[in-house]
């Protein structure tokens, strides 16, 4: 053999090379199943929340040091409103919403929740959101968004968009002339909304203030208009204001609203309320309450409305029918709950009330008068022991000296008492033209003393005034039906007569 030298290669070279390439191997097989893991998830995770079609928005939490109260439930209930325009999509209305994280189970059914968290650092706004199944807990999606505090308007459309896309729904668009309202109007408009969604009677003041400094800010702000005049009509009836005082300038407010932007639909439902309430135009309400229906499927308080129309005119499975549509949708809501039973009573079915005036008084334990309606449908029903016990708890607490005093009188005279009722129906006669009167009210107690010519006295007076309970007056079991009289009341506004309710 020549002298060439041969090089002979390492046993373990050949080893190494192969323990490398298997780890190589087992990573890349755990980073695709993984991958796999995460895409199966995900895919998942889209097919479920593509079968949602009942979705509860929770309450965000503030989690900004020394927060405003108001900011959080107010940016929650916009995203809602901004939903209650996507079709095939059912949403827990605002009264239950804000109540559902303070119940106990069982709460009202939606398939799944979105529960956020707000912050605001500097200029800054950060939302970041969930969306869980309802029935088992799983995570269907999480989100967060990062915007110029200035932009919210901006901010809770595209967080709304987001959550459209999620379960695959169709949200309508905004008109593509309205820009977003100004920065400084959004705000204002937001904590009126908020103290409006309270439904506390003593915060509707501070709701129309802010409401109108939105309008200010910002002339063109149509939502803001539309709620003034909604916050404006339900001052006058929570008796804050006379009828012939402020309804004017709440018609003014809901047709600058419908002006600016005929296919808002808060704009037609605010133009609805005012036609029912104060100008008794059955045919122009019936078609705001229609279109804002369309515009609004999924808003409760349309539904609810609809049905105080078709409580207007005497067709009361028709109005129950909408108030069960609205039960559903908000199904915590007091005010909706006390509709359904003064349905029920209209209907003289005072039994099946009973459940519904429970839950308001349930629902709102502070509100007296929830409280003295139930003692009224107690007193409708027969359970006279009842309403008496209602009654004394109402004396006791201190609600009755929060009550009209009409509608105490007329409680304590159906249970035995009727001294006080017609000393305060005498008095009231002679009360000066600038007090707060509910005059059918006194049309009730006059009915409940059977001073017939006192009730159609009350009567007229109300229609003067253009009270705004008065278009549910002939459905009361205490309205004198059988008196000719009462047609012609009818006739004078312009509503079904006895025969064709």
């Amino acid at each position: 053999m020549s002298g060439a030298s041969v090089k002979i290669a390492s046993p373990t070279e050949p080893v190494v090379h192969s323990h490398r390439r298997l780890w190589v191997s087992i990573v890349s097989a755990l980073i695709t199943v993984v991958v796999l893991f995460w895409a199966s998830a995900s895919w998942r995770a889209r097919v479920a929340s593509a079968q949602i079609r009942s979705l509860a928005v929770l309450s965000f939490a503030d989690l900004t040091p020394q927060h405003d109260d108001w900011f959080a439930p107010a940016l929650t209930a916009e995203i809602v409103d901004r939903l209650a325009g996507a079709q095939d999509l059912q949403l827990i209305g605002h009264a239950s919403a804000l109540k559902l994280k303070s119940l106990p189970a069982p709460q009202p059914a939606a398939a799944a929740t979105i529960e956020g968290t707000v912050s605001r650092t500097g200029d800054r706004l950060r939302i970041a959101l969930t969306m869980t199944r309802a029935s088992d807990g799983y995570r269907l999606w999480s989100a967060h968004f990062d915007r110029p505090a200035r932009d919210l308007a901006g901010a809770i459309e595209d967080i709304a968009a987001a959550i459209a896309r999620r379960v695959q729904v169709r949200m309508a668009p905004l008109p593509a002339h309205r820009g977003q309202p100004s920065a400084e109007a959004y705000p204002e408009y937001l904590q009126g909304r908020y103290l409006f969604d309270r439904a506390v009677p003593g915060d509707l003041d501070g709701a129309q203030q802010h409401l109108q400094q939105a309008t200010a800010a910002d002339p063109n702000f149509v939502a803001a208009w539309a709620w003034l005049s909604i916050v404006r009509e339900y001052r006058v009836a929570a008796g804050m204001a006379r009828p012939n005082q402020a309804m004017p300038a709440s018609r003014d407010a809901a047709e600058r609203a419908v002006a600016l932007d005929p296919q808002s639909g808060w704009a037609q439902l605010a133009l609805g309320i005012v036609n029912l309430q104060y100008d008794w135009d059955w045919a122009g309400a019936r078609q705001e309450f229609d279109r804002a229906a369309q515009s609004l499927p999924g808003s409760a308080l349309v539904h609810q409305w609809s049905g105080r129309w078709y409580q207007s005119q005497g067709r009361m499975n028709e109005a129950l029918a909408e108030t069960e549509r609205a039960l559903a949708l908000d199904p915590l809501s007091p005010s909706i709950s006390s509709d359904a039973a003064a349905q029920y009573v209209s209907l003289n079915q005072p039994d099946r009330a009973i459940p519904f005036a429970q839950k308001a008084v349930d629902f709102d334990p502070a509100d007296p008068a929830a409280r003295a309606r139930l003692a009224n449908v107690y007193w409708l029903a027969g359970q006279k022991d009842q309403a008496r016990q209602m009654v004394d708890a109402l004396r006791t607490s201190g609600g009755a000296a929060k009550l009209p005093p009409a509608q105490w009188a007329s409680l304590e005279a159906r249970l035995g008492d009727p001294d006080d009722a017609r000393q305060l129906l005498d008095a009231a006669e002679d009360l000066p033209d600038d007090q707060l009167l509910p005059a059918v009210e006194y049309a009730r107690l006059a009915a409940v003393l059977e001073d017939w010519d006192r009730v159609f006295s009350w009567t007229e007076e109300a229609f003067g005034e253009r009270d705004l309970d008065l278009p549910y007056w002939p459905g009361s079991p205490l309205a004198p039906k059988s008196d000719p009289r009462f047609d012609a009341f009818l006739a004078q506004m312009n509503l079904p007569s006895t025969e064709t309710r």
